[in-house]
């Protein structure tokens, strides 16, 4: 059965930044979701760039998970962890990751991605996640005819509001009801994210009242990671839209503000997560939204 993907409005709604620089040049559109939506999306960007030289970044584990829509050349994926072996894809969604990913685009690229909570990941893709951890797929073999019609029909709009208005209707449509996660796996969801991965396994796993045992394994099977890594992933992630803002950053309150013990605790997690020291990486930050150097 063919999809429909119309429109629904027409008031603006991209805030659009443009870069030009020896490293190349690009222009990011960025705005919310439907407010439907946002439990489980959070934010869409449109993006058009032309690098000169390979032009490698960094992705960072936190605790979304992207569907790119890419209408340019295929970008690099290197295998965690493993900069020698490397996959080709234009577009890709992906699960949990609890590594960093290398990711080189060459030349001239447009497309649009979201950013996706793991709970609304695991909604889109609409059955547990556990096997597409540290994984990307192309769109097709997750959602078949689906990703190919929303893909012609992201390409042919003629403005980025157009694009997003797109993805609205598209992501309403597709979207599977919450109640097909189990109560306790979406309760869990739910208590991490609001304390912000600060809530005790603990007192969730008593909340819930199932065995510890049987909380982790449905958890894990459901979202991709074990709770205890989707807290830290929660932490890591306030650390990386902090350091994203682009502003003049302090470690020390900066690890107090994501809910570190203190700034050594925080230079593990990063070690871990990005594969570098919170120093260098704030000095890989690219100017206006350009992400992580590689």
């Amino acid at each position: 059965m063919a999809h429909r993907f119309d429109a629904l409005s027409t008031r603006p709604r991209a805030r659009v930044t443009r870069h030009t620089s020896a490293l190349g040049r690009w222009e990011l559109a960025t705005a919310p979701p439907a407010e439907r939506l946002r439990p489980f999306a959070r934010e869409y960007v449109g993006w058009s760039e032309h690098v000169g030289p390979p032009l490698c970044r960094r992705e960072l584990p936190t605790e979304e998970a992207p569907l790119i829509i890419n209408f340019g050349a295929p970008f690099h994926l290197f295998a965690p962890g493993d900069s020698r072996r490397h996959v080709d894809l234009a577009s890709f969604v992906t699960g949990a990751y609890d590594t960093y990913q290398l990711v080189e685009s060459d030349g001239a690229s447009s497309g649009v991605q979201v950013n996706f909570t793991l709970l609304g990941i695991r909604l889109l893709v609409g059955r547990p996640i556990e096997d597409m951890k540290n994984r990307a797929f192309a769109p097709e073999e997750i959602f078949g005819e689906f990703a190919r019609e929303l893909t012609h029909r992201l390409y042919d709009a003629t403005s980025w509001d157009e694009r997003f208005e797109c993805l609205d209707h598209a992501l309403t449509m597709r979207m599977r009801d919450p109640l097909d996660v189990p109560a306790g796996v979406r309760c869990a969801w739910h208590r991490l994210v609001t304390s912000r991965g600060r809530s005790s396994i603990a007192s969730i796993v008593q909340e819930v009242g199932w065995s510890q045992r049987h909380f982790i394994a449905q958890f894990k099977h459901e979202i991709g990671v074990s709770p205890k890594v989707f807290a830290r992933m929660l932490r890591f992630g306030s650390v990386v839209r902090t350091i994203r803002a682009g502003q003049t950053v302090d470690l020390a309150a900066l690890a107090v503000a994501s809910g570190y013990y203190d700034q050594s605790h925080l230079h593990r997690d990063v070690r871990e997560f990005a594969g570098t020291t919170p120093g260098e990486l704030l000095e890989s930050l690219l100017p206006d939204r350009g992400g992580f150097a590689a």
